[in-house]
Parts: structure tokens; sequence; C-alpha cells
């Protein structure tokens, strides 16, 4: 398995772990679920704008649990994706100074 295929699936399995502890944890403290919660927060907010509604929270059921995961990757992927570039094109135009 090629570690992208690799380190996709991990990232999806961690998104759905971080989504279940959300909801299991109720008393859990802020300097643990703040890290936590802001990891997932970009698939949320996906999840929010397509399958979710006004004065909902977050995703509690399974498939929402399960959109919201699939969102989570795809946004991370995309920053690590697009961070990538980044040092890419910058590595090479300060390598040709």
């Amino acid at each position: 398995m090629p570690r992208f295929l690799l380190a996709v699936v991990l990232l999806f399995v961690v998104s759905v772990a971080a989504y279940a502890w959300l909801l299991a944890s109720g008393g859990s403290p802020s300097w643990l679920r703040n890290p936590i919660a802001g990891f997932v927060e970009p698939g949320a907010t996906v999840w929010w704008f397509t399958f979710g509604g006004p004065l909902q929270a977050g995703p509690r059921t399974f498939g929402g649990i399960l959109g919201a995961s699939i969102a989570n990757t795809a946004v991370w992927v995309a920053v690590v994706a697009l961070a990538r570039l980044m040092a890419r094109f910058l590595g090479g135009r300060i390598a040709r100074r």
C-alpha cells in the first residue's frame, strides 16, 4: 500500500475516533478537548454547510460522523498537498538565488 493511501486511511480513522470521543467525553478538561475539536472542526464545518442545519452543534449520528470524517480527511489532505506544493515552489526559488 503506498504511503499516501496509508496516510489518508489513518487520517480518516483518527477523524472518526475524534468525533466519537468528542460525543462520549462530557466532562473532559478543555486543554484536552479543544485541540481535538480544532482538528475536526474543518470537517464539521463542511458537514454543517451540507448536511447539518442551523443551530446544530455537530454531527451526532453515524452517517453524520462518517460524512464529517470524510470531509475532514479531504480538507487536511488538501492542506498538506498545498503546503507541499508551496514548499516545493518556494524551495526551488530560494535555491536558484
